[in-house]
């Protein structure tokens, strides 16, 4: 199992992304965790890094299922994103050809609350479990069989946000938190305040341009 922290929506696409780049056409992708943990996001992330168009994926809650293809005609797996929130059963599964689908040769599988499908899914698939850390990071577990690990290459180890100092108290920040450059909001209010109290000056007089 891999795990990691993403501190933001566009780290999370990032991460998919990777892992896009090792899929094979009958790649099962099973996502769970709750409301708001970036299922829908990740597999935004999927699509974008299949060569696909990412601003065409959207939750397919209330229509179970969407293709996702090349674009431009170009060659390549389609994605095909599954939603089981809603799903009532096998037959209902069955009604979206959850069978072709599996047995398809140019098919990459995302499945969104994948625990809904229970014995449907295969036992060879990806397995990514989502949770809430804070308002904007949620924690990614990974894990897939032994004769899928070289799909998980890619983010053993591998990924490391850009990152830069805090200002305030020297902390390493993640470009992509939310309160960059600064570690924390309270960091954040710290610097805000020396600006108030004269701590800092500018070399010149601010204009309209600056971006304050």
């Amino acid at each position: 199992m891999i795990e990691m922290i993403s501190h933001s929506e566009a780290q999370t696409r990032r991460l998919a992304m990777m892992l896009a780049s090792r899929l094979r056409a009958g790649d099962v992708i099973a996502l769970t965790g709750p409301l708001g943990a970036g299922k829908t996001c990740f597999v935004r992330g999927l699509a974008e890094g299949l060569g696909l168009d990412p601003a065409e994926v959207s939750s397919p809650t209330f229509i179970m299922c969407q293709e996702y293809e090349p674009r431009d005609g170009k060659a390549g797996a389609i994605l095909v994103h599954v939603d089981g929130y809603r799903l009532r059963g096998d037959d209902e599964l069955q009604t979206i050809g959850w069978d072709e689908y599996l047995e398809a040769c140019d098919a990459i599988i995302a499945v969104e609350w994948a625990d809904r499908l229970g014995d449907a899914l295969p036992e060879e698939r990806i397995s990514i479990e989502m949770a809430h850390v804070d308002e904007h990071s949620r924690r990614l577990r990974i894990s897939a069989p032994d004769s899928l690990a070289d799909r998980l290459t890619a983010l053993a180890g591998a990924y490391e946000a850009p990152s830069a100092p805090c200002p305030i108290c020297g902390k390493t920040v993640e470009e992509e938190s939310p309160t960059f450059p600064f570690c924390s909001p309270r960091c954040r209010l710290v610097d805000l305040g020396r600006w108030f109290t004269g701590r800092y000056g500018t070399t010149r007089p601010l204009s309209e341009e600056d971006d304050l």
